[in-house]
């Protein structure tokens, strides 16, 4: 029979993929500095500025390996060993392990290209087009280049995806049901098609003097995101057997909040918000005075800052203004479905280092933005315990994530 009783979760590995950074430690640094990682693509008009990796796959797979490897799933693949390597781990009892990924529209190049193709009337065919687009060719590659026969989930609830994913892992974990997890995201909709979309949303930063510094969450002068491609994937494990390999513990996973808005599909909800943040709270057994740092969802949306400024000060009330709350996305860019993960893992860096990123390019204070969102440069902050992840989707899908300092 499997135990039920509470286990405890650890992060003990960290690989990701982004457009300010590939290693945990360039990654963070440039988010303290204050860095932009947004570029333009060749892959998409000069206008288009985003955030783009230069990610060479052939670096990594054989001509033969990518006529059936998306590029999401060649980055995901990628970021998986990577953590593996950072938690120089090697997985042995396979049948307790999984892979748990999230992704908003998993293959979207090779499903692009299948419509492309198909209106120009060239009637030309890829055999393999869908199980290079599925959702769900991302996780199933990880476990079959790694043999995890435990589960193999895959998470699509557009930008809390990932969260969902380490959420969800962080549960079999601590439930019992897994022994070591990997789990995160990947997202790479940089696309003509795709982007075209993205626009008529009207959510897209617009050039604010240089245009890599267009994304502004929390300032009056928002605009919206960029774009951005990207994966992240950490290693959890039971913590008892954790410690027993000799493990480095990076961080502890306490508590997991998801909720519902139910209300609306792309206008956010405060009260879903707090809720999703509440339970996290409950979830993780501490009080809104225990919290010491937010990374924020901020995507530099004028109504969508607004709201969870508003969640975060329904829930912490008075303690909302002592709390640092930035958000990374204005170096990283929103990565969607990948996005959570990227900034859980910003969170468990901050811990790593006693010190907070900023909320680059932030300008001007709004008047219904007046928390502390940690404007420009990093700041070291004594006594960093314990952090906070938000993760807020279209759809009104809310996860949030509470991590501890490694004792």
């Amino acid at each position: 029979m499997l135990s039920r009783q509470r286990r405890r979760v650890a992060v003990t590995g960290i690989g990701l993929m982004t457009c300010v950074g590939e290693t945990p430690d360039s990654f963070f640094r440039n988010l303290m500095e204050g860095v932009s990682g947004i570029t333009g693509s060749p892959r998409l008009a000069p206008e288009h500025k985003v955030g783009c990796i230069a990610f060479d796959s052939s670096r990594h797979f054989s001509k033969i390996q990518l006529l059936s490897i998306d590029r999401v799933s060649q980055m995901a693949m990628v970021v998986a060993d990577r953590a593996l390597d950072d938690a120089c781990l090697k997985l042995e009892d396979t049948t307790r392990c999984g892979v748990f990924l999230g992704t908003g529209m998993g293959g979207t190049e090779s499903l692009e290209n299948a419509y492309w193709n198909f209106f120009r009337a060239e009637q030309k065919k890829r055999l393999l087009t869908v199980p290079l687009a599925m959702n769900h060719a991302p996780a199933s590659q990880i476990a079959m280049r790694h043999g995890i026969h435990g589960e193999c989930q895959t998470f699509s609830a557009a930008c809390s995806s990932s969260s969902i994913a380490i959420g969800d892992a962080y549960r079999r974990i601590k439930d019992g049901y897994l022994d070591t997890v990997l789990a995160g995201g990947a997202e790479c909709m940089l696309t003509p098609g795709s982007i075209n979309e993205w626009q008529s949303l009207q959510v897209l930063a617009t050039a604010q003097g240089e245009p890599s510094t267009g994304c502004r969450p929390f300032s009056k002068d928002r605009s919206g995101f960029h774009i951005a491609e990207g994966a992240c994937i950490v290693v959890l494990e039971e913590m008892e057997g954790a410690l027993r390999r000799g493990a480095r513990i990076l961080a502890e996973i306490v508590g997991y909040g998801v909720a519902n808005d139910a209300s609306h599909i792309t206008k956010p909800d405060e009260g879903g918000q707090s809720r999703a943040i509440e339970a996290a709270l409950r979830d993780a057994g501490v009080a809104p005075g225990d919290i010491d740092y937010v990374n924020a969802h901020g995507t530099a949306t004028a109504v969508g800052d607004v709201v969870e400024t508003r969640s975060i000060k329904r829930v912490f009330g008075e303690r909302a203004y002592a709390i640092p709350v930035s958000s990374t996305k204005s170096s990283h860019g929103h990565a969607i479905g990948a996005t959570g993960a990227i900034e859980f893992a910003a969170s468990v860096l901050a811990l790593r280092h006693k010190a907070v990123p900023p909320t680059a390019f932030w300008q001007e204070r709004d008047p219904d933005c007046d928390l502390d969102y940690v404007p420009g440069k990093g700041r070291a902050v004594d006594g960093l315990k314990t952090v906070m992840s938000n993760s807020f989707a279209f759809g009104g899908n809310n996860a949030v994530l509470v991590a501890r300092a490694a004792a």
